[in-house]
């Protein structure tokens, strides 16, 4: 796809209070998130992880799938005719049956195509492996003003997601989540969207989800952290916002330039790292 000589884009946060089950509230929500970013004129705008479902436990997961993806097709049909590409949170069913944590590229009526989260969590509040198969791919997606990369919630967590979109080619990375509050939750995000800045040389844009569901509030407090890991900005806490933030995309080629993180990884210490954790698992030390 060729490219234009633009380099900022504005991306929009719907930071939307999405309760578990509520497809047709939810969906309404994320069609009037759409339209308000069409009429500021904004370049994308990002929905938090699940958002059409809404996220929590339950097996209201299986008794929604159906209702799910109708309502994500109502979505679709709604785009057609606008320019703002919007990434939907949503629950994605396979032709075999499986169920998926996913994101989905929507722009003018047409889906061009969805990421799969590929770290599932089963910790506290969290039973994703009980409904959801992990993703395994990692894919960029192309725009005119660029490419980018997706990323899901506890996906960022790990070093290794965001340094694949990185070497494929991303100018930048939106990230989906539900993150529920907890003391200093907020902070380390924060801390963990600058790591991930710092070793790629790329800007970030998270959307989080807000409110308060089932005795769990989720935070919100969506953010834009820039290439050079500064924070741009940040979306109300708790309640539902919709923060814009302006993304200078050509930042990361000038901080190439200096910096030779990205331009100078070698193979042989990647199939190194691969080595080691082969050991690790041999050793029973991950058990």
């Amino acid at each position: 796809m060729a490219m234009t000589s633009k380099r900022i884009i504005r991306v929009g946060a719907a930071q939307i209070s999405a309760p578990l089950g509520d497809v047709d509230g939810n969906a309404e929500k994320i069609i009037s998130s759409i339209s308000k970013a069409e009429e500021l004129g904004l370049d994308v705008i990002v929905t938090p992880e699940l958002a059409l479902l809404g996220y929590g436990s339950g097996d209201i997961y299986l008794d929604k799938a159906d209702e799910n993806i109708e309502a994500f097709r109502h979505i679709v049909n709604h785009t057609i005719g606008k320019k703002v590409l919007a990434i939907i949170g949503f629950m994605e069913k396979d032709r075999l049956g499986f169920f998926y944590d996913s994101a989905a590229v929507v722009r003018d009526g047409q889906v061009m195509g969805t990421y799969r989260k590929v770290q599932l969590v089963n910790y506290r509040l969290f039973d994703e492996k009980r409904y959801f198969k992990p993703g395994s791919e990692l894919p960029v997606f192309d725009a005119e003003w660029g490419r980018f990369g997706i990323l899901i919630c506890e996906d960022v967590w790990f070093p290794e997601p965001a340094r694949a979109l990185t070497f494929r080619g991303a100018d930048i990375i939106f990230v989906l989540s539900a993150s529920p509050y907890s003391r200093g939750k907020p902070e380390v995000w924060q801390s963990f969207l600058k790591e991930r800045a710092y070793d790629n040389l790329l800007p970030f844009v998270f959307s989080n989800m807000a409110g308060l569901h089932d005795g769990v509030s989720y935070w919100g407090g969506s953010m834009a952290v820039s290439a050079s890991g500064n924070l741009l900005g940040r979306g109300k806490l708790l309640e539902e916002d919709l923060p814009v933030f302006e993304i200078d995309l050509s930042e990361s080629k000038r901080l190439r330039r200096r910096d030779i993180r990205v331009r100078e990884v070698r193979r042989e210490i990647l199939e190194e790292l691969l080595r080691a954790h082969e050991e690790m698992i041999q050793s029973g030390e991950l058990d």
